[in-house]
């Protein structure tokens, strides 16, 4: 039986990361797990992990509302395509924390590369295309 984790971790190395993006007025006011889960969705949508080289607690599971721990078990499924998997936590907070590792580092990447106010644009125009499929 695997041990059900109390935080969700990301890579000591990518916590500049995360703080460098807190300065745009887009992620103003948005909570750890709210810039975790996005890292995590632009990981997947990417097909992109990476496994962390040291952990560092970023919040609590305490903090996951229903449809947070449904997206990430969405993702662990997919992953893994054996529904297994939901049974357990561990497995399934480490694809998250793989996934949002790649993420964060792909998100800083794309707001850096784009003019000022540009990016949130085009991820709307991303998000508009991911909606027409």
């Amino acid at each position: 039986m695997s041990r059900i984790p109390d935080r969700l971790n990301i890579d000591k190395n990518d916590r500049n990361l995360y703080e460098k993006i807190e300065m745009d007025d887009f992620f103003k006011g948005k909570t750890r797990k709210e810039q975790f889960l996005l890292a995590m969705a632009i990981g997947f949508r990417n097909n992109i992990k990476r496994p962390l080289s040291t952990k560092d607690g970023f919040f609590l599971t305490k903090d996951l509302k229903a449809e947070d721990s449904a997206l990430i078990m969405s993702i662990a499924l997919s992953n893994t395509d054996n529904v297994d998997i939901l049974a357990d936590k561990e497995e399934i907070f480490r694809i998250a924390e793989e996934y949002a590792h790649a993420g964060i580092k792909l998100l800083n990447d794309k707001i850096e590369s784009t003019s000022f106010g540009n990016f949130w644009k085009h991820f709307e125009k991303d998000l508009h295309e991911l909606y027409d499929e």
